[in-house]
C-alpha cells in the first residue's frame, strides 16, 4: 500500500497502521498447535520492529477470532467507534456479521504481556544502517554463508565482505561491547564468525534496526 519512501517517513514520524490481509492454513493444520505457533511466529517476525499506531484485521475462521481475542486483540465497536473488550453479543454472532478486531498503541500500553501487544514495543534504532546493509543482515538472519548472501542479493562476494566491514565500522563506535574486536585467544581464528553471531543475535531482538526509517 505504501512506497518504500512513505514507509521510511511514517516509520520515523508518527507511525504506521497495519491492516492484516486474510491468511490461511491448510485444513489439516487448522487444529495443529505446531501450525498455529508457526503462523504466529512468522507474523511477529515480519511485523515486529515498526513504529505502529494500530493493528486491525478480521477473522477468517471462528477459531481465528477466538485466538485473536485470546492473544490481546479487542473488538471494534461500530456503535462507539473504538475498540472494546466485549460487544455484549455472543461470539458466533459477532463472527457471522461484518466485524474486525485490533489494537492501538495506547491500548497496547495498558494490555501488556500479549503477543499482539508486543508488536507495539519500539525502541528507536541507534545505528542508522544503510538499505544495502539492512538487506545483507536480513539475508543473514535466515542463515547461510557470505557466498549464499551474494547469490541471494545479486552482488559480488567482495561487495558482501565490504558491506560487513561497513556494518562493523558503524556499530563499534556506538556500541563497543556488542561486537568487540578482542575475543578469547581460542576463538581468534573465528573472530569474524563470532562478531557476526553476536550482531545477528542482537538484531533478532531489535528488528527495528533493519526496518526502513528516514534519517
Amino acid at each position: 500500500m505504501l512506497s518504500d519512501k512513505q514507509v521510511r517517513h511514517a516509520n520515523a514520524n508518527g507511525g504506521l497502521n497495519l491492516v492484516t490481509k486474510v491468511g490461511a492454513l491448510a485444513a489439516d493444520h487448522l487444529q495443529s498447535v505446531e501450525g498455529l505457533a508457526a503462523m504466529i511466529t512468522s507474523f511477529v517476525e515480519v511485523h515486529r520492529g515498526f513504529l505502529l499506531k494500530e493493528i486491525t484485521a478480521h477473522a477468517m475462521t471462528f477459531e481465528n477470532l477466538k485466538g485473536a481475542i485470546r492473544s490481546g486483540g479487542l473488538f471494534f465497536s461500530p456503535v462507539d467507534g473504538r475498540y472494546v473488550e466485549s460487544l455484549d453479543t455472543p461470539l458466533p454472532e459477532v463472527f457471522a456479521a461484518p466485524h474486525h478486531v485490533g489494537l492501538t498503541w495506547e491500548l497496547a500500553m495498558t494490555h501488556v504481556g500479549t503477543w499482539i501487544g508486543s508488536l507495539f514495543v519500539y525502541p528507536s534504532p541507534q545505528f542508522g544502517f544503510r538499505p544495502s546493509e539492512q538487506r545483507l543482515m536480513l539475508a543473514a538472519l535466515q542463515s547461510g554463508t557470505d557466498e549464499d548472501f551474494a547469490a541471494a542479493l545479486g552482488i559480488s562476494l567482495s561487495a558482501v565482505k565490504k558491506t560487513w566491514r561497513s556494518i562493523y565500522d558503524r556499530v563499534t563506535p556506538l556500541s563497543p561491547g556488542l561486537i568487540p574486536d578482542r575475543v578469547p585467544e581460542e576463538l581468534n581464528s573465528e573472530r569474524g564468525k563470532v562478531k557476526k553471531q553476536r550482531l545477528l543475535a542482537y538484531l533478532r531482538e531489535y528488528l527495528q534496526e533493519l526496518r526502513p526509517v528516514a534519517a
